[in-house]
Parts: structure tokens; C-alpha cells; sequence
């Protein structure tokens, strides 16, 4: 990783850590439940934390040819998906955030008072139990993580590799994570390879700053998840 890379790698650690907080999905048979916390994550911090459920803002379920099919949505806390998904994905956003002097608060800028950064957060997961070629594009226009080749063949110590994408186009410089602990950016096609290095549960993350042009922060953060299970 070149030092450019790894600045910016430390810049996105540096922020807010109490704000460090991972997505996933449970599934239970049919069941899709989306988590948050610090259970399946190398973070320090609560195992699960509530979140609103009007955060959430999307929630899928695909087949293997990466078409989006009927799934019941539950609408309440924990957000929920019941249906047969090859793939399945949630898409939530806590708002505006402004870091102060006196701690971070869930603002906007213009209503934070003195701010030293701020923030829009977009955070998405996807998770994968069925393998089909229609999953190694991208399922929506936000940040989005898509393996090339079947990751559920793979075992500890192989390879992934990955794309990044966002609005239906590979992105190059996305910080790529696993388990919390940064492991590469992609590079000008948007690929990473990532080594897993555990059996089992696999969280890989993506993140992607953006400037924006309003007053009410200075950038978006886009977070996308990967989770997958190998033996």
C-alpha cells in the first residue's frame, strides 16, 4: 500500500471511534435480520446496539442472477426480510453528523454551532449465501462490494477479489477493510484482493468520502459491507 494510501487509511480511523459501529445480517432459515454493533467486528465496543428503524432506508432480496425479488419487509426494530434471497441487502443512513468541541453530535452543520468536521453517513450491507455470475456485478448505486469469483468455495488463507463499485461504475482509492482492520484501496479498475484469513463469517467493508456542496456538511461517507460464510 503506498503512503498515500495508508495516510488516508489513518484519517478514516481517526474519526469519532464511538461512532465505529458495524452493520450485518443474521439469517435464520428464510429470516434476514439486520444487526448492528460490535459482534461480528474486530471494534471494541457493545455487541448490539438498537438503532431507529427509520434509518433504514432500503432492504433487497436477489436472486443469483442479481435480479431483485419479492421478499416481506417487517418494518419495525430489527429491520427485517423474509424471503428465499441469494443475496439480501439493507441500506440505512443515520443523518448529519458534526464533530465539535464539546463531542459528536447527530447535526448538520449549520446546526452544530462551532464544528471542526461533518458528515452525511450512508451505510450499506449485503450479504451473500448463493452463488451466481449475476452477483458479481453490482446490485445497486450505492457503495457496493462484488466478489469476481464464488467466495463461498474459498477457504482460510485463499484470496478474494473484489470490485468495488458505486453508481454503477468501478471506483478506484476505496479504503477496503476486513474485519475493521484496513488491508488495501482499490486500484484504477476498483479491484482489491483481500486474503481471508478465518473460517467461517466474513465481513469485509468498503469506504468512499465525497464531497458535498451544502452547508449542512462537508462530505458523505459511504460505508458498504460484505459478509459471506466459508468452511
Amino acid at each position: 500500500m503506498s503512503i498515500r494510501a495508508f495516510l488516508l487509511v489513518g484519517i478514516l480511523l481517526a474519526r469519532d471511534h464511538a461512532l465505529a459501529h458495524d452493520l450485518w445480517i443474521e439469517r435464520a432459515g428464510t429470516l434476514h435480520t439486520l444487526a448492528y454493533g460490535h459482534e461480528r467486528s474486530g471494534h471494541v465496543g457493545a455487541k448490539a446496539l438498537e438503532y431507529k428503524p427509520e434509518n433504514v432506508k432500503q432492504a433487497a432480496c436477489f436472486n443469483t442472477a442479481g435480479q431483485e425479488i419479492d421478499a416481506l419487509r417487517g418494518h419495525a426494530y430489527p429491520a427485517t426480510l423474509k424471503g428465499d434471497c441469494a443475496a439480501s441487502g439493507f441500506l440505512t443512513s443515520s443523518g448529519y453528523w458534526s464533530k465539535t468541541p464539546y463531542g459528536t453530535k447527530n447535526l448538520p452543520r449549520n446546526d452544530a454551532g462551532a464544528v471542526i468536521d461533518s458528515w452525511l453517513s450512508v451505510e450499506s450491507v449485503k450479504r451473500i449465501d448463493q452463488w451466481g455470475e449475476g452477483l458479481a456485478r453490482p446490485l445497486t448505486r450505492e457503495l457496493e462490494l462484488a466478489p469476481l469469483d464464488n467466495p463461498l468455495i474459498l477457504q482460510a488463507g485463499d484470496k478474494l477479489r473484489l470490485r468495488a463499485w458505486f453508481r454503477g461504475k468501478p471506483v478506484a482509492g476505496v479504503t477496503v477493510a476486513y474485519f475493521g482492520k484496513p488491508r488495501g484501496v482499490t486500484d484504477a479498475d476498483g479491484n482489491v484482493n483481500i486474503r481471508l484469513q478465518n473460517p467461517g463469517f466474513q465481513l469485509i467493508q468498503a469506504s468512499l468520502d465525497l464531497p458535498l456542496n451544502d452547508d449542512k456538511a462537508d462530505k458523505a461517507i459511504h460505508t458498504g459491507g460484505l459478509q459471506f460464510e466459508i468452511k
